[in-house]
C-alpha cells in the first residue's frame, strides 16, 4: 500500500497561480500516494498547526508544506525524501534580498546572518544535503511522527524581552532539535520566491 504524503499550503489570502502550478507539476515519487490542501486566513503559526492536525488525523506519513509564494523544482519530493531525515528543507532567497541571504541556517549561537547559508555557497559548494540548525518552512518535507514527539502548539512566534522576534518556523526547529529530530537541507532543491512588483 503506497504512503501518503500530504501537500498543504498555510496561506493568509490566497495561492499565487505560479505556486499552484509548481505542485501540480511536482513528479509523484514511487511508491506515494499525494494529496492537497490549504488552510487560510490564519497567521502563519495557527494555519502551520493545523495543518500538523490535518496531517496527524488524516493518518499521512510526510506533510510538505509550500508558502503560498514560492514556485518550486518539479523534483522537490523525490529529493527531499532522499534525505532520509525528519525534517527536510528546500531553500530559495529571501524576498528582496540584496545580499545573496537564504533561510537556511548553519549551527551556532543563533539564527542571525552570521550563520545564514549565502545562496551562492548553496549553489557552488554543497554537493549533498547538509546537516542543518534550521531554516523557513517555505519548502518543507516532515515526517508526520516528529508531531508525535513535540509538544503542541508546534508552530508559535516567541518576542524576547529585547524586542526581536523568533518566527513560527524557526522555533519548530528548535523544538524538534530539541526532540531529537533531524534536519536537512537539499541544496538542489531550489525553490523561486514569487513577490508582485508594485508599480
Amino acid at each position: 500500500m503506497d504512503k501518503k504524503i500530504l501537500i498543504a499550503v498555510p496561506t493568509f489570502e490566497s495561492i499565487k497561480p505560479e505556486c499552484f502550478k509548481s505542485i501540480y507539476g511536482l513528479t509523484r515519487p514511487e511508491g506515494y500516494s499525494l494529496y492537497f490542501d490549504y488552510v487560510s486566513g490564519y497567521d502563519c503559526a495557527k494555519a502551520r498547526n493545523q495543518i500538523a492536525k490535518n496531517a496527524l488525523n488524516g493518518d499521512y506519513d510526510y506533510v510538505l508544506m509550500v508558502d503560498s509564494d514560492i514556485q518550486l523544482p518539479s523534483d522537490t519530493l523525490v529529493k527531499l525524501l532522499g534525505c532520509e531525515s525528519d525534517i527536510a528543507l528546500g531553500w530559495y532567497y529571501r524576498k528582496r534580498t540584496k545580499t545573496d541571504q537564504t533561510i537556511i541556517f548553519t549551527f551556532g549561537k543563533d539564527f542571525n546572518d552570521d550563520n545564514c547559508i549565502k545562496g551562492q555557497t548553496m549553489i557552488h559548494e554543497v554537493p549533498r544535503p547538509i546537516e542543518i540548525k534550521g531554516g523557513g518552512l517555505g519548502i518543507a518535507l516532515i515526517n508526520v511522527n516528529v508531531f508525535n514527539k513535540l509538544q503542541y502548539p508546534y508552530f508559535k512566534f516567541v518576542t524576547y524581552s529585547d524586542d526581536s522576534v523568533l518566527s513560527e518556523d524557526l522555533y519548530f526547529c528548535n523544538l524538534a532539535s530539541e526532540n531529537g529530530c533531524n534536519i536537512k537541507c537539499n541544496p538542489s532543491v531550489k525553490g523561486n520566491h514569487i513577490f508582485d512588483v508594485m508599480i
